[in-house]
C-alpha cells in the first residue's frame, strides 16, 4: 500500500493547486486541490496508489488517535468515528486548523490554554458535523455551579503567572477538557483562554498603575504573558493603549 491511514485524519490545504489521482480497489478517483480544501480520511482507509500533479504546496495534517480523543473527553468519547469525505470546504474547520498550525510553528506564544482550547473546538466541530454517531457516557451539560466558579477563580488568581492548561482547570471541577470548555463558555460567555487573558490584562493594568518601580517586562512575565511585546500587543488590541501609556496616565 502506498497510502494507509491508521488513525482518523484530516488534511487542510494551505497553499498549492493541482490534481490528485487515488487508486482504490480497482477504481481511480480524480480530484483537485486548492487552498482551504479539506480531505477527511476515516481510520483504516488505504489507497493502492496515489499521484499528484501541480504546483508545490503545503497542507496541515491533524490526527485523531483514539487515545487522544479519550484523554480530551475523559473517556466519554471512545473515538472520533470520521467518515471519509473528499474536496470539501468548511471555513470553521480550516480557520481552526490554521490557527493551531500557526501556534505550533510559532512555539505556542499564547500558551497551552489557547492551543488546547483550539484542539477542543476542532474536536467538537468534527464530532458534531462529520462523525458517525458514537456512544458517549457521562456527558455534562448546563452551567458551572457557584462553588465551581469560585474554585476556578481562585485557581486562576493563584496561578495567573503560570502556563495554565485546559486540563488543569477542568480537573478542578471534575470535568473532561472537552466538556469543561463548553460548560465554561455557557457560564461565563467566554472561552477559558479569553477569560484568563482578560483577567491577566486587568491584573497587569492594576500593577502598571500602582507599582511604578516594577519594570513592564517583569509585570508581563508575572501575569503570564509570553513577553513584554506579547502583553503590549494584547493590551493595545483590548484597550487601545500600550503598557507604557497606561502607566503614564496613572
Amino acid at each position: 500500500m502506498d497510502d494507509f491511514h491508521p488513525v482518523a485524519r484530516i488534511f487542510v490545504a494551505h497553499e498549492g493547486r493541482g490534481r490528485r489521482w487515488y487508486r482504490q480497489g480497482g477504481e481511480t478517483l480524480q480530484m483537485r486541490t486548492e487552498p482551504g480544501m479539506i480531505e477527511i480520511y476515516e481510520k483504516g482507509l488505504a489507497f493502492d496508489h496515489c499521484r499528484w500533479s501541480g504546483e508545490a504546496g503545503r497542507c496541515v495534517l491533524v490526527e485523531f488517535a483514539d487515545t487522544d480523543v479519550q484523554s480530551m473527553t475523559y473517556g466519554d468519547m471512545p473515538r472520533l468515528a470520521l467518515r471519509t469525505r473528499h474536496e470539501m470546504f468548511d471555513s470553521r474547520i480550516s480557520h481552526t486548523v490554521f490557527a493551531l498550525a500557526g501556534e505550533a510553528l510559532a512555539g505556542h506564544p499564547n500558551g497551552r490554554l489557547y492551543a488546547q482550547g483550539l484542539s477542543v473546538a476542532l474536536l467538537g466541530l468534527m464530532s458534531g458535523s462529520y462523525a458517525a454517531p458514537a456512544p458517549r457516557l457521562g456527558v455534562s451539560s448546563g452551567r458551572l455551579g457557584a462553588v465551581q466558579q469560585r474554585l476556578l477563580l481562585d485557581v486562576i488568581h493563584a496561578e495567573l503567572g503560570a502556563d495554565l492548561s485546559l486540563k488543569r482547570l477542568a480537573d478542578e471541577v471534575g470535568l473532561s477538557p472537552f466538556h469543561f470548555a463548553r460548560t465554561f463558555k455557557a457560564t461565563f460567555g467566554l472561552t477559558p483562554h479569553a477569560y484568563v487573558q482578560d483577567y491577566r490584562i486587568k491584573a497587569a493594568i492594576k500593577s502598571l498603575q500602582t507599582d511604578h518601580a516594577r519594570s513592564i517586562a517583569d509585570i508581563a512575565i508575572a501575569f503570564g504573558f509570553a513577553s513584554q511585546s506579547h502583553m503590549t500587543e494584547l493590551m493595545r488590541r483590548k484597550i487601545g493603549a500600550t503598557p507604557r501609556e497606561v502607566r503614564q496616565r496613572a
